[in-house]
């Protein structure tokens, strides 16, 4: 139970033709009968027969910390580890390590540069950072969670972060890498036109009908898409003699939208990595009260303590140390130029 509310579980069906039902949000691995007794205490299943029991697998697995970020094992050269061995759980998991494995297994044999996928180009890479820093003592998932800079790791715009990658390391076809060129070249032209249609709040109301507001400043259209309840296609086709038949390219519209809707929040989180890549050699001094950080997580808090970094880069090479703390780590200092003590806890401006 959760305080508040109760436990929510989902009975989805196995398919049109299929009688049997499968309860969403109760996996577990309790004998049979425990299992039997927990399914007829919902309200609704107290006459429900079980089919097949929950189960679980157990397995060994090797500390993924002695991994390379190409997944090679550190202590014998051309042998790549990928998916459970490595301490995950999930298919999605072992895919996302098999790929990357497979890609630099075969780039070795050719001759090629190792492939990489950074924590702020992917989840993949957020896997396995994850795993060769950090380690595992569980089986380890992928949540979106996991990642600082989530709202830039997008469905919507995978093809965009990662297909010249794949492109150069010989995966992506040039049929799809030109397409991809294509593509992202009519998303910045649109965003061009959607930027560059200013009118004041009154017009914008009046043209698409939008709520009410005394704002004076002028705003685009691209500003517009943050606007609950505003699209590409409604804006498109309320100016057709700027934006022509772009309603009806619908991945088009999407891709655009997603980027406007999120262009504030990404912005942010652009210039974050665009800061820890620029102030990585930054000197830290000696003196820190690590333990003191208040802004930064004690698990974290204590590694640094241990470690006891010179700089930004050394600090971002102890496992566990996320670019998140290190950007925590970094405001602080820099709060210091203005006469304020690095461990001064909550008056550092972490922002």
């Amino acid at each position: 139970m959760f305080k508040g509310r109760r436990h929510q579980i989902w009975l989805e069906p196995e398919g049109l033709d299929s009688e049997v039902i499968y309860p969403q949000g109760i996996s577990c691995t309790m004998p049979e009968e425990h299992q039997l007794r927990l399914m007829q205490a919902i309200p609704g299943l107290e006459k429900a027969a079980i089919v097949k029991p929950g189960y679980g697998v157990e397995y060994d697995f090797m500390d993924p910390r002695q991994l390379k970020p190409t997944l090679e094992t550190i202590k014998i050269q051309n042998l790549f580890f990928a998916g459970q061995i490595n301490g995950t759980t999930g298919y999605e998991e072992a895919a996302a390590q098999g790929i990357i494995a497979g890609i630099n297994a075969a780039a070795k044999v050719q001759g090629k540069p190792p492939f990489t996928v950074d924590r702020t180009e992917g989840y993949i890479g957020v896997l396995i950072d994850d795993l060769i820093t950090q380690g595992t003592n569980e089986p380890y998932r992928m949540f979106t969670s996991r990642s600082e800079f989530r709202l830039y790791l997008r469905p919507d715009n995978a093809d965009k972060r990662l297909t010249a990658k794949g492109y150069d390391i010989g995966c992506v076809s040039p049929t799809r890498y030109n397409h991809t060129l294509q593509q992202y070249k009519e998303v910045e032209e649109a965003i061009d036109k959607l930027k560059s249609t200013v009118k004041y709040m009154q017009q914008w109301n009046k043209l698409l009908q939008l709520p009410m507001s005394s704002n004076p400043k002028p705003y685009s259209a691209f500003q517009l898409l943050a606007v609950p309840g505003n699209t590409v296609e409604k804006i498109a086709m309320a100016m057709p003699e700027i934006f022509k038949d772009l309603h009806l390219n619908r991945q088009l519209c999407h891709k655009v939208f997603a980027e406007g809707l999120y262009a504030q929040e990404l912005e942010e989180q652009m210039s974050q990595i665009e800061e820890l890549q620029k102030e990585e050699q930054l000197l830290l001094p000696e003196n820190i009260d690590y333990l003191r950080l208040n802004e930064i997580s004690m698990e974290i808090r204590i590694k640094l303590d241990d470690a006891r970094p010179a700089s930004i880069a050394a600090a971002s090479r102890i496992p566990g140390v996320t670019p998140l703390a290190l950007l925590k780590l970094l405001h602080g200092f820099i709060s210091t130029t203005s006469g304020r003590s690095l461990e001064d806890g909550i008056s550092l401006n972490f922002w």
